[in-house]
């Protein structure tokens, strides 16, 4: 039988971040060949950055004096403090050994020590047939009692692909819908007078999006949050672009949404939030978000290629228009939780 050490990482053990940051490079080749390598610095800054709104403990597996397994829990702190959310990987070479199931006890342990009742990790699913199938994780997950709580669906918008003309036509159809609408676009700091109405619009995401089975309450966001995040990217490293679509008149802001591109990345760049108010839908907001980003994204980063993003394989609306802008299918994630 294996022996397997459980560990809590330190920034200062260079040798361990090193074995982890392989550890997770090597589980996400095996399980997600279509998926870019997780970016190192910002590997290394989430390790050692922490943060108001969540604190964050990286645990390893250790055998025979190696990392072999890792995973990051995430502890929210200032809403939905019921709940752990964590990611888990094992190294291709050394699974089927107990390694994650270690690592879970250890979850579920710090869990129940901090009051928390609900578990929520996500587990890679076959979508197409050049895609590895995947048993172990759900299984494991299934014989521990994790029940699925929504199906997500990456895909990925390959930028060259969409000719520039059919967007702007696209778009110029979208304003037709959009009089009275103006646009705010900008990186990294948000400018003062749209800071509350986005905030706004983050705390709805849970309320508005579909979420399936999961537990889980509205964010309690405000201007400070948004500031909090926004200080966090900086210091990885980050590139945020974001959009917002604004009602003229009033000031409201009627839509946002933004992407990231991780330092030390140049070709891939990660959908954050698109959201529109119900109060504004009907006006084609979230088509002229979304080709709106995506050009300033080109325009600061020229060599990003792709984007990615998530939704619920439910939300048709959102689908359509990522479908409709370039969007494909790459593969399925499935929500696994546990309530205890």
């Amino acid at each position: 039988m294996t022996e397997i050490q459980i560990s809590t990482l330190s920034a200062a053990d260079l040798a361990g971040v090193d074995e982890w940051l392989d550890t997770v490079k090597s589980s996400w080749r095996q399980d997600l060949p279509l998926f870019p390598e997780p970016s190192k610095p910002n590997l290394m800054i989430g390790l050692m950055l922490p943060t108001e709104s969540t604190r964050t403990e990286h645990i390893t597996a250790i055998v025979d004096g190696r990392v072999v397994g890792a995973a990051e829990v995430s502890f929210p702190l200032k809403d939905n403090t019921h709940l752990v959310e964590f990611e888990l990987d094992v190294h291709p070479d050394f699974r089927r050994r107990g390694v994650a199931t270690a690592l879970l006890a250890e979850i579920e342990r710090l869990g129940a020590a901090d009051n928390r009742r609900t578990y929520v990790v996500y587990s890679p699913d076959q979508m197409r047939d050049d895609y590895p199938v995947h048993v172990a994780g759900k299984a494991l997950l299934e014989k521990h009692g994790y029940t699925k709580g929504i199906d997500e669906v990456r895909r990925s918008a390959d930028l060259d692909l969409v000719p520039a003309a059919e967007l702007d036509s696209l778009l110029a159809k979208a304003w037709e819908k959009a009089d009275g609408y103006e646009l705010v676009q900008w990186v990294n700091h948000a400018p003062e007078e749209v800071v509350d109405g986005i905030a706004y619009l983050d705390g709805r995401l849970i309320q508005d999006a579909p979420m399936g089975e999961l537990d889980m309450e509205p964010m309690k966001t405000d201007a400070a949050r948004i500031r909090e995040y926004e200080r966090r990217s900086s210091a990885r490293g980050d590139l945020r672009a974001n959009t917002v679509v604004r009602h003229a008149e009033s000031g409201t802001v009627a839509g946002w949404t933004f992407a990231v591109v991780s330092a030390g990345v140049e070709e891939h760049s990660y959908q954050g939030i698109t959201i529109v108010d119900p109060e504004h839908r009907g006006h084609r907001i979230g088509t002229i978000l979304k080709v709106a980003n995506h050009r300033l994204l080109r325009d600061y980063r020229p060599r990003v290629k792709y984007v990615h993003t998530w939704n619920a394989e439910e939300n048709d609306f959102m689908i359509s228009i990522n479908e409709a802008v370039g969007y494909r299918a790459q593969e399925r994630w499935i929500a696994y939780q546990k309530k205890v």
